[in-house]
């Protein structure tokens, strides 16, 4: 009963905030609504897991733009900091894979970063800088929803830049912890702000966790994630979700899904989107090809 009132009650502090802050209507009321509406409706939610980076460079501006131009719901993004702590992002701690530079981030000024460019997947070199947290902040601000990995090392930035910018509403951060650990790490910093527990399935201790996550965070969503479909915990499934959670699966590769993800979504809708959507009980998919998910979910009246 608790966890049920802190759900409802993050809920309206985040409608009422969204009303505040957009002055009218705006897009991030619909994916709120969505979000805490118990799973309720038909509406599968796609997060983009570093934007749509398969169409441009990944974590760049431009593969984040084209996920709020398709109306999706979420993106993923992840953080580094500069030599001169400035937020940016970026997925490795080093620049060498996706960008025209060499060595760590951290080496690195913000004027040093910006003067460098993007790499797309396959390594050309593009017309394309490193964003800074803050640029996607102003970017996605009542339009997407913001999954932020790798905040640990940075939550108070994180949570001050969003509140600069009035942008907690749009934010979520996930966590493996188990509650007691984050009540004592994180306090009351995460206030008013998305926080989700992960559990990565082991075969044991899951029911264990699981049950902390489902009485003491309120969060209205809950992720699993799982190299095999015969781990007990998995059955609790539709516990889960009478409980009112919406559920986040990952489809980006086989360890995190069991093999039904994006790769075998290429020549198998039904084992990959499919299987995670009817068994695996999915209402929030993070996906590596978001648009190719959509076009799946469109086609079945998911969306």
């Amino acid at each position: 009963m608790k966890r049920t009132f802190l759900r409802v009650a993050f809920a309206i502090i985040a409608l009422q905030a969204a009303a505040s802050a957009c002055g009218q209507p705006c897009r991030v009321d619909t994916l709120l609504n969505y979000l805490y509406d118990r799973g309720e409706s038909d509406h599968v939610m796609i997060f983009a897991h570093r934007g749509n980076w398969r169409n441009s460079a990944e974590n760049s501006i431009r593969a984040f733009q084209e996920c709020i131009d398709e109306g999706l719901d979420g993106i993923e993004v992840d953080l580094q900091m500069s030599k001169d702590s400035v937020l940016v992002i970026l997925h490795d701690e080093t620049l060498d894979r996706t960008t025209t530079g060499h060595g760590r981030v951290c080496d690195y000024t913000l004027a040093e970063l910006k003067s460098l460019r993007l790499r797309s997947p396959i390594g050309v070199v593009t017309r394309m800088r490193i964003p800074t947290f803050e640029e996607v902040l102003l970017l996605a601000k009542g339009h997407i929803l913001i999954q932020v990995d790798k905040w640990k090392p940075y939550a108070e930035q994180v949570v001050a830049l969003a509140r600069k910018h009035g942008c907690e509403r749009q934010i979520i951060v996930r966590t493996t912890d188990r509650s007691d650990r984050n009540r004592q790490k994180y306090g009351e910093l995460f206030e008013g702000i998305v926080f989700m527990p992960v559990l990565v399935c082991k075969g044991e201790g899951d029911d264990e966790k699981l049950d902390d996550f489902m009485k003491n965070y309120a969060s209205p969503a809950i992720s699993l994630s799982f190299t095999r479909e015969d781990y007990p915990v998995l059955a609790r499934i539709p516990e889960i979700r009478k409980a009112g959670f919406r559920l986040w699966l990952n489809s980006l590769w086989d360890t995190f899904n069991a093999g039904h993800d994006d790769e075998l979504a290429l020549t198998d809708f039904e084992n990959s989107y499919g299987w995670l959507l009817e068994k695996g009980g999915a209402d929030i998919i993070f996906s590596d090809n978001p648009m190719l998910l959509k076009k799946y979910l469109e086609s079945i009246g998911r969306r």
